[in-house]
């Protein structure tokens, strides 16, 4: 049950469902492809001891930035109320790159002490030191690429819709 309900504008909806859906076919097709290619016995896997499936990893990577590409050539520039808002809404992209830094401080520091870092068997001191030097340099690059990469995106889809703007005003004369 939700507490507030927020206006939805119907149209945002349906472009965001039509994008979502390119976005859910590219992602099954390059799974499928994947799971084709290991029953062939070609596998992907890198890293550390061959846990990670690179084909897998760009798949779903590819997929989204496929999807926010789509949705900046419709002009919108997410899925929420800031799709087509008129201002860059910096504070609410400030809070999505701090919880994405500090997730990513987090993330960094458990496949560490996964893959059997000396300070993991430290005391408690020194786990959190390290997580603090983590979050320290992990934290203002993931702000700045969020801040970076979410201007760059909202300029290209309020170009876009000032061009459509344009367009519509054209045939109307």
């Amino acid at each position: 049950m939700k507490l507030f309900h927020k206006a939805k504008d119907e149209r945002v909806i349906a472009e965001v469902n039509r994008v979502y859906k390119i976005g859910f076919f590219l992602l099954t097709a390059g799974i499928l492809v994947d799971i084709v290619l290991q029953a062939w016995g070609v596998d992907f896997r890198g890293g550390q001891n061959g846990r990670v499936n690179q084909l897998e990893f760009v798949v779903v990577i590819g997929a989204q930035l496929i999807c926010l590409l789509l949705l900046a050539r419709r002009g919108m520039m997410d899925d929420n109320a800031f799709a087509e808002c008129e201002h860059y809404p910096w504070k609410h992209y400030l809070a999505q790159g701090l919880l994405a830094g500090a997730a990513a401080a987090v993330v960094v520091c458990a496949m560490q002490a996964g893959s059997g870092a000396v300070w993991a068997s430290m005391g408690i001191g020194t786990i959190l030191l390290i997580f603090a030097v983590q979050l320290m340099f992990l934290l203002p690059l993931t702000v700045g690429l969020v801040l970076l990469l979410t201007y760059l995106l909202f300029r290209y889809a309020k170009r876009r819709r000032m061009q459509a703007e344009s367009a519509d005003a054209e045939e109307d004369i």
